[in-house]
């Protein structure tokens, strides 16, 4: 005899637990860019936690679904680099671990800035941009792009049709790399400064017990769909339930962090670690915590660009 299949929708427990994703649940996807495939040259690997990024990979079971944004991790091996390329949507690459090259172009003339640990540039809209691992040990980044399906990225040099030292120059002929100076006059330069954050640069901004600090968004890089901040948390410290019209996760970088949700009287709670992250649906009740040992730090994206949609109040 068949049994019918139960209608009763899942409890909040369980719900929230499909929108996090563990790190230790995941793996790296070395063929996640068809672009790269034949080229040893541009090897890297994704891991996926929000939707694809620029990866067609869109149908991975767990990878959570996207709104405004995505979030995964790169891992990038010594001597490799991305082709030179841009997207019809604005991109952040944030340094987790080593030192990151990258370079914007303007036809043959690029500029190049290095980027250490907490780090971040937001590419433009249609900017060519590519990055290249000149360090000794690899380098770790999560990259955002600001649709949850953004178009396959457009090439501009590409080693399939340049020469080898030109591609990997993310199109530059020789004598045409400029290195980064944010106290250049050139309009390029300064451009370029506009989206670049500088993580001992970053001013604090202290609210409801917490500190934040501005990446994407006011204080930070000029904001496409998305914002983006570092939150500082000390420890027992905390904000009370809130919601917001939009979309934001959380992505713990250190320590760890208790999250719950709420929904009519019934409240749950998980606690992520390091490089775990939730994604809050729109109209989620939802708050944060640390009850751990040591001082916590995490990304909190938000699928706005208005600064005033939100105000924190401590827990």
């Amino acid at each position: 005899m068949a049994i019918a299949a139960s209608t009763n929708p899942p409890d909040l427990n369980s719900l929230m637990r499909g929108f996090v994703g563990r790190h230790t649940d995941k793996s790296f996807d070395w063929d996640a860019f068809p672009g790269s495939a034949g080229f040893p040259e541009l090897a890297r690997a994704q891991m996926r936690y929000i939707g694809a990024g620029g990866s067609p990979k869109i149908d991975d079971p767990s990878t959570l679904k996207p709104g405004e944004f995505t979030l995964s991790l790169v891992h990038q091996p010594v001597g490799k680099y991305a082709a030179c390329h841009s997207h019809e949507v604005v991109e952040h690459f944030l340094v987790l671990e080593g030192v990151l090259t990258v370079g914007w172009a303007w036809g043959d003339e690029v500029i190049e800035a290095r980027l250490g640990p907490k780090d971040m540039v937001l590419n433009q809209t249609a900017q060519p941009h590519g990055f290249r691992n000149d360090g000794v040990g690899p380098v770790l980044m999560s990259i955002s792009v600001g649709s949850g399906m953004p178009k396959p990225p457009v090439y501009h040099c590409h080693p399939r049709d340049h020469a080898a030292a030109v591609a990997r120059h993310f199109g530059a002929v020789s004598g045409k790399t400029r290195t980064f100076d944010a106290d250049d006059d050139d309009p390029r330069q300064r451009e370029f400064a506009r989206y670049i954050v500088r993580h001992a640069e970053r001013r604090p901004v202290w609210e409801a017990g917490f500190a934040r600090l501005p990446y994407v968004g006011e204080g930070g890089a000029p904001p496409g769909r998305y914002r983006m901040d570092l939150i500082h948390l000390p420890k027992a410290a905390g904000v009370r339930g809130y919601t917001r019209a939009v979309e934001d996760a959380y992505f713990v970088l250190t320590g760890c962090l208790t999250v719950g949700w709420q929904e009519n009287d019934e409240t749950v709670e998980q606690r992520l670690g390091p490089k775990d992250v939730i994604l809050n649906p729109p109209g989620r009740a939802h708050w944060f915590r640390n009850d751990g040992v040591a001082e916590a730090e995490f990304m909190l994206l938000a699928g706005t660009a208005d600064p005033r949609d939100l105000r924190f109040e401590a827990a």
